[in-house]
């Protein structure tokens, strides 16, 4: 049987790489955040409970790495990173993708982590919930004004382009 902080490891560290890249928009922070979480899981593993699911967890502990790593540099502005996000439909041109990726970087920490958790990663509504310490009506509402706030932007850069 393989070990379950291997199997683990394989299972989450891509959907870990992207949900940290998507808040940090920077690749490499996204790296180190990715390997930095997954050494506190492995670390504080003997100590997890149960109380959520590993996939909670797991985020949690990613998402706490990051809000740690952005107080830290909270001076420093995070140069645009053009890189492709991966998840992106192929057919879109990297024109809209570069488009997508600035007005994501206009949302708030907790607007992107909403839906980052939902749309990218398909968090169930109580998922997000544990995750984000709120309750799944907050979480609803939340998801509903970041996708409000996400489209009015896209739809403000498309007239401003015209």
């Amino acid at each position: 049987m393989a070990d379950p902080l291997e199997e683990m490891y394989e299972v989450y560290k891509k959907p870990i790489y992207n949900y940290l890249y998507y808040l940090s928009h920077d690749q490499y922070l996204a790296e180190e955040l990715t390997h930095e979480t997954f050494i506190k899981a492995f670390k504080a593993f003997n100590k997890f409970r149960g109380d959520a699911s590993v996939k909670t967890w797991l985020y949690k502990i990613a998402r706490n790495t990051f809000l740690t790593e952005a107080k830290k540099n909270k001076s420093r502005e995070t140069p645009f990173n053009d890189q492709v996000w991966e998840m992106e439909d192929k057919s879109t041109d990297m024109y809209e993708k570069i488009v997508i990726q600035q007005i994501f970087k206009k949302l708030s920490e907790q607007e992107q982590t909403m839906i980052v958790l939902r749309d990218i990663n398909g968090f169930t509504y109580q998922e997000m919930a544990e995750l984000l310490s709120i309750t799944e009506g907050k979480v609803k509402i939340s998801l509903h004004r970041a996708r409000k706030k996400f489209k009015a932007h896209y739809f403000e850069d498309r007239e401003v382009k015209k």
